[in-house]
């Protein structure tokens, strides 16, 4: 039974400007279709209006139970995951993955498992490890693995990771990942392999693992799950990270709560002040002094946790995988926010998929890519 090739591709922040300058390479006559994953969360993004007039091929987001067509783009919408079938596309609401709905790993993994040789998987610019899982999985079941390189990409963390555990056929810059992609698609349609298997996407659900160390976001225990020299922890009910990734959620998870004992102590203190207050006015000494002594036991101790809060960690998590750079970046361009602040009060949390904000929000006015 013949397919059509497969062309996938996920990006998070910087993966506006690269996917159009990689689109604007496609042939309009390539015979492959293109699943593309960009982190836009649930923001009300308009990506096929931002492509429309970047791309070569017709855009659309992707629908539920679309078929699959050669020479079309098929975006993953707002909070969803797009699923590969054996001839059609799915959308499901399964657990977040990487911080992020949609996620590159669920695109990834089910292409390759329901097309096998007949997948082309390419990561590109963005934050942290999303798509290093789905592309091994690429490799693994014959397709051809392309990252973009690093050093060219605005955000190096994506295809860094990749290319650190996957045994990657291509690290390329964007226009000649375009060229290269027409001639694979071209080999692809010709050799017309058979399918891989008959599985795909069935794990993007909810799951019920057998629960194992370690604390997922949602409270449920982890699970290590070890894909070559790549480590993944999933939870029970399917919410899944990279090393990094959990690393960071744990970081935010801890600030969270230091932040808020911080924000109860505050409130104890200042309470107790004015309890002790009403006490003194009804001629209650002793007690108004009790409620004083408490008050200043709770000051020193936001003062102290504050400290805590506000001084600097380490963050393993935030070093860029080898053979990639961090740049500087102008600010609203969707950069991580680093702590400067001289209060913990003044912290923000920064979003779950770091640079989804900007991203989105670029997608949804319709502005031009810079260059």
């Amino acid at each position: 039974m013949t397919h059509v090739p497969l062309i996938v591709i996920g990006a998070s922040a910087g993966g506006l400007d690269a996917l159009t300058a990689l689109l604007s390479e496609l042939s309009p006559k390539i015979p492959a279709a293109v699943l593309a994953v960009i982190h836009i969360g649930e923001s009300n993004a308009k990506l096929p209006v931002f492509f429309k007039n970047r791309s070569p091929l017709p855009v659309a987001y992707a629908q539920d139970y679309d078929p699959i067509e050669p020479g079309k783009v098929y975006f993953a919408p707002p909070d969803r995951h797009l699923i590969v079938e054996d001839g059609r596309l799915r959308l499901g609401r399964g657990p977040r993955e990487n911080h992020a709905r949609p996620a590159v790993d669920p695109l990834f993994r089910s292409a390759a498992e329901v097309y096998g040789p007949l997948v082309t998987g390419v990561v590109l610019s963005g934050y942290l490890t999303d798509g290093t899982a789905g592309l091994w999985e690429v490799k693994r079941r014959g397709g051809v693995a392309i990252v973009q390189d690093p050093d060219e990409a605005e955000v190096p963390g994506m295809p860094s990771s990749a290319r650190q555990h996957v045994a990657v056929d291509y690290c390329l810059g964007l226009k000649a990942i375009g060229r290269l992609l027409n001639s694979l698609a071209d080999e692809a349609a010709k050799k017309a392999p058979r399918l891989a298997s008959h599985g795909g996407g069935f794990d993007m659900d909810y799951t019920a693992e057998n629960p194992v160390a370690l604390t997922c976001t949602c409270g449920g225990a982890l699970r290590k799950i070890t894909k070559g020299t790549y480590t993944q922890y999933r939870c029970h009910i399917g919410h899944t990270f990279g090393t990094l990734g959990l690393a960071t959620e744990q970081f935010e998870q801890l600030r969270g709560v230091l932040e808020s004992a911080a924000r109860m102590l505050n409130e104890r203190g200042k309470f107790f002040r004015a309890t002790a207050s009403e006490a003194r006015l009804g001629k209650q000494e002793q007690a108004a002094r009790a409620w004083e002594a408490a008050a200043e036991e709770s000051e020193v101790r936001f003062d102290e946790l504050t400290k805590l809060v506000a001084a600097d960690w380490k963050r393993p998590d935030l070093v860029p995988a080898s053979g990639g750079k961090l740049k500087p970046r102008a600010p609203g361009n969707g950069e991580p926010a680093r702590r400067a602040a001289s209060s913990a009060m003044s912290l923000r949390k920064r979003g779950r998929s770091q640079g989804d904000a900007a991203t989105a929000k670029r997608a949804a006015n319709g502005r031009k890519a810079s260059a």
